[in-house]
């Protein structure tokens, strides 16, 4: 359910050992959904879902990002850059 600043919690469920991972305040959440849904078309067609100059260290830099609104908190922030790191 979206509040009235425009954001929503969204959980995301993967078949990954990581299971659901719940972002608190997504920010315009249609537009997120959709961007979500047009990434996963283009790994089922072979393309790149993240720009590949980007990489890791450009989703980390992301991921600060969305600490630094607030979005998520110091917990998930750690989680999702140990697992990122994990994969260099």
């Amino acid at each position: 359910m979206s509040n009235f600043l425009g954001s929503a919690p969204i959980e995301i469920l993967t078949a990954s050992e990581l299971g659901a991972n719940l972002f608190r305040r997504i920010e315009e959440p249609i537009h997120f959904k959709t961007s979500m849904l047009n990434a996963k078309e283009r790994i089922e067609q072979g393309e790149e879902a993240f720009k590949p100059e980007e990489g890791i260290p450009g989703l980390i830099e992301s991921l600060d990002e969305l600490h630094q609104m607030g979005i998520l908190s110091d917990e998930e922030f750690s989680e999702k850059k140990a697992d990122l790191l994990g994969r260099i």
